[in-house]
């Protein structure tokens, strides 16, 4: 009977789309156009550099990647690993955990980025002739080298602003923080390089002047009145803590590693089958590639947030919804991104200056790939942040470096295109999640199939979601499923009375305050541990419902008795949204 009762109550209650995906929406573009001003900032350097300095320049700006990439290796790893957690923190209402986990990013920050910066200077001489063994050009790496770590303080930090706004829904600050960064770095490029005549020093400037107003501006917003976090001392010490941080962040900068591992590697084996022909094609390839992160990246990095919130909440059915709204919002840009590579590979090859036709069948190799590619980096970045990070890392490393490698001696040995490799990487790395996925659930069946979620709680009844839309008559029918559902979970009568007075009445006043949006709600009603509660998440202006400068009054009469009524009342602003939760 309890068995039928929640399969009749589950098939009664429903949870769409409609909030969650107009909440994802709203971090997809300023994510998109993050990433891609990243690396049309790359782009315009090199060219700049390449035309007033030479090739000399762009030679030192080639061997001084591996010092870029440390910093990135860096800030990614303690603040991917940090803002994760915050995020969980905040999904477990553990909101002072959550500002200790930014207190310590910035802190943990502030520290490595001055010892990096020491031991680079200190370094300073076999450093340069580690990087380049040309003495004609080592003056230029080492000049390029001091200063990029110079400015590793801006270059880690940045970081911060960029996952921690993100948490606090304020995707567009972190795009306009991108584009200054990108904006910037060209405009004083030109200043620079031509007006100045700084040559590889000023590109070097311009890149740490540019990030260190990004990165100005970044705190600025957080450090603002409308910010969830704020500055303090207090920082996590426990083993435990730190811990979970190095493992949450350890995918992120294995990535950077092995991107960096898989560049030498190809270009090796290139070189080897085809010499510098193949390398330049390659080069080519590799700026669109880093242009269609855009899409691979930029479309789960839009949910993370959300992700880590709902992991923390444990709302297995909120993380599968927002899964299938990535991969369908990703394929779609996939296909248009596809298209345009194709048609357009003439054109980047005379770019380039590479003979005609050169690119077609690697854009063709890159742009199946991508398809793959999405799916790989959706599940890598899913798993990290519900607590799999042995699969992310697993995913990371076959994708990025070792399927890549080995696909493409394959494709070589067999006398196929090299760039089938673009391919390979990507569907092979799915094949063996798959078969991996397959086997592991054979020894833990009450794992879903492929996102390994715990249900216990959904098919024990214990907890259900649903959408609701704004208006009286969907109000009046959530409050009467939330009667249901608490009946079904043994409450009391006269509890079962209250909270459905509470959902009726919050919601309303909730709707009434905002009377020039459609305001939806998703809903989750929970019954854990003896502890009864409701989390309220809507769209709309931010608004807590209980706080008290606006709820005196007889008009909020109703408001008053249900905050007394209640264990705890919580509110806050996340992601862009409200949040409120109820606990008997």
């Amino acid at each position: 009977m309890a068995d039928t009762a929640a399969q009749d109550r589950g098939s009664d209650l429903r949870q769409d789309e409609a909030f969650l995906r107009r909440a994802f929406h709203r971090a997809l573009l300023p994510c998109v156009l993050s990433i891609l001003s990243e690396n049309i900032n790359i782009l315009v350097d090199g060219i700049l550099v390449g035309q007033r300095i030479g090739t000399d320049g762009l030679s030192a700006i080639s061997l001084c990647v591996p010092v870029y990439l440390v910093l990135c290796v860096a800030g990614s790893f303690l603040v991917s690993g940090t803002a994760i957690q915050a995020a969980k923190a905040i999904g477990r209402q553990q909101q002072e955990r959550s500002q200790r986990l930014y207190h310590t990013a910035v802190w943990a920050c502030l520290a490595v980025s001055g010892l990096m910066t020491a031991a680079g200077l200190a370094l300073g001489g076999p450093l340069s002739a580690l990087l380049c063994a040309d003495p004609a050009i080592r003056p230029l790496v080492r000049e390029y080298t001091t200063i990029t770590l110079l400015g590793a303080l801006p270059k880690i930090l940045i970081y911060i602003p960029f996952w921690f706004l993100r948490i606090d829904g304020r995707t567009k600050l972190v795009a306009r923080m991108m584009l200054v960064m990108g904006g910037g770095n060209a405009a004083l490029d030109l200043l620079f390089l031509y007006p100045l005549d700084m040559g590889i020093g000023g590109a070097a400037w311009a890149s740490v002047i540019a990030t260190a107003a990004a990165c100005a501006m970044g705190f600025c917003w957080l450090c603002g009145r409308d910010s969830s976090f704020h500055l303090g001392w207090s920082g996590l010490t426990a083993r435990e803590d730190w811990r979970e941080i190095a493992a949450t962040g350890s995918p992120s900068a294995l990535n950077n590693l092995l991107q960096t591992l898989r560049m030498l590697t190809v270009n090796a084996l290139l070189m080897g089958a085809g010499g510098s022909e193949l390398v330049a094609v390659f080069t080519a390839v590799n700026c669109i590639s880093a242009f269609s992160l855009a899409v691979v990246d930029g479309v789960p990095q839009a949910a993370s947030a959300m992700l880590g919130i709902y992991s923390g909440e444990r709302d297995n059915d909120s993380a599968a919804l927002l899964i299938r709204r990535e991969l369908r919002t990703g394929l779609f840009c996939c296909g248009i991104f596809a298209a345009a590579a194709i048609l357009g590979a003439d054109a980047i090859a005379l770019a380039y200056g590479l003979p005609g036709g050169s690119l077609r069948p690697a854009m063709v190799c890159l742009s199946a790939g991508m398809f793959p590619a999405l799916g790989c980096s959706i599940l890598s970045g899913y798993y990290n942040i519900s607590g799999h990070v042995g699969w992310a890392n697993a995913i990371i490393t076959c994708r990025v470096f070792l399927a890549a490698a080995v696909s493409l001696c394959a494709a070589l040995a067999l006398g196929l295109s090299p760039w089938w490799f673009l391919i390979l990487s990507e569907t092979v790395t799915l094949a063996l999640w798959a078969l991996a996925v397959s086997l592991f659930r054979r020894r833990h069946p009450e794992r879903t199939r492929y996102l390994l979620m715990d249900r216990s709680l959904e098919e024990g009844g214990q907890v259900a979601n649903f959408s609701v839309a704004g208006d009286t008559a969907h109000i009046c029918e959530a409050s009467g499923k939330i009667a249901g559902f608490c009946r079904e979970n043994r409450m009391e009568p006269r509890q079962v009375m209250r909270f459905s007075l509470a959902i009726e009445e919050v919601m309303t006043r909730i709707v009434q305050e905002n009377p020039d949006t459609a305001v939806h709600f998703d809903v989750r009603v929970f019954s854990v541990q003896g502890t009864m509660g409701i989390r309220i998440r809507y769209d709309g202006r931010a608004y807590d419902p209980f706080d008290p400068r606006r709820t005196s009054g007889d008009a909020y009469l109703g408001i008053q008795l249900i905050a007394g009524m209640m264990e705890q009342v919580v509110y806050q602003r996340t992601f862009g949204v409200n949040t409120v939760q109820l606990l008997l």
